[in-house]
């Protein structure tokens, strides 16, 4: 899967270039795409709370940067197997 977690680039240098809408856009499709297109699985997890995560859902971390830089970080370990 291709990201945009920026392999050269630090995460934060990403992030400073886009909006809040265009980054909670950006980490929806990458969400649908860790779930294969399944958009209902995607949505689940989104709702769902998340250890890692003290217990918020990923959609509650959506609405600041802070909390999207959190969400790319934990969808980078997933990818990297770090995390399950």
């Amino acid at each position: 899967m291709q990201n945009w977690y920026g392999s050269q680039r630090g995460a934060f240098d990403v992030i400073e270039e886009y909006t809040a809408v265009e980054l909670r856009d950006l980490v929806y499709r990458e969400i649908v795409e860790l779930f294969e297109g399944d958009t209902v699985a995607a949505e689940l997890w989104l709702s769902s709370p998340i250890t890692v995560l003290d217990d918020r859902t990923p959609a509650s971390l959506l609405k600041t940067k802070t909390g999207v830089q959190k969400i790319r970080n934990l969808l980078r370990k997933w990818e990297e197997g770090t995390v399950s």
